[in-house]
């Protein structure tokens, strides 16, 4: 009797107090999960609206969806397997678009998004997201660099070393390459649409 007792004490209880332990954090993490989506994606799409506003002034913040990878809507082009649009807002006034462009960098995908006015040039460049060394890679996001591409609507060239209209930054080859290819796709994503209508 008394090695039953202990066999249920030392491996029994613990087990079954940890599987309780588990269903009460796991229904813990489900309900702030539920409590918390809504309020993140509401958050997320209002900073991808500001940002749309901030790259396309000229815009008045109303933009309508042309397309959406995530709803699989519309058309979106890709510069190559690493580098590709994920979504096209096109003002409603026809004053331009805004590209966002995932592109393949140092520390692995990037985040951009471009503004184009309506016949096609940069109006402004914006790195939403990243994950290049601070200081290395990131000096490929600073305003000066991405000022460069400001008036840019004809690719020269695909490799930002190649292109002789942008200077590459030294250090940052693969992270500046990556910008210059995001920047890359949405002039070509413009193209492809055939402009703003």
């Amino acid at each position: 009797m008394k090695n039953n007792d202990n066999a249920y004490h030392n491996f029994v209880k613990p087990v079954l107090t940890l599987v309780v332990i588990c269903f009460v954090v796991t229904f813990a993490l489900a309900f702030v999960y539920g409590v918390t989506s809504p309020i993140i994606e509401k958050n997320t799409i209002a900073a991808a609206n500001e940002a749309r506003t901030e790259l396309l002034p000229e815009a008045e913040g109303q933009f309508e969806v042309y397309a959406d990878a995530n709803t699989n809507s519309g058309e979106l082009f890709a510069l190559e397997s690493k580098v590709y649009a994920t979504d096209v807002y096109v003002a409603s006034n026809g004053s331009g678009m805004v590209v966002t462009v995932k592109s393949n960098s140092y520390g692995g995908l990037l985040t951009a998004m471009i503004g184009l006015d309506k016949d096609g040039a940069v109006t402004s460049v914006k790195i939403t997201e990243h994950a290049d060394t601070p200081g290395v890679g990131t000096k490929a996001q600073t305003p000066d660099f991405l000022g460069q591409y400001v008036g840019y609507n004809a690719v020269g060239d695909v490799e930002v070393k190649n292109d002789a209209t942008i200077n590459h930054v030294s250090g940052a080859s693969i992270s500046s390459g990556a910008v210059h290819k995001a920047v890359c796709c949405a002039v070509k994503q413009f193209e492809a649409m055939g402009g703003v209508k």
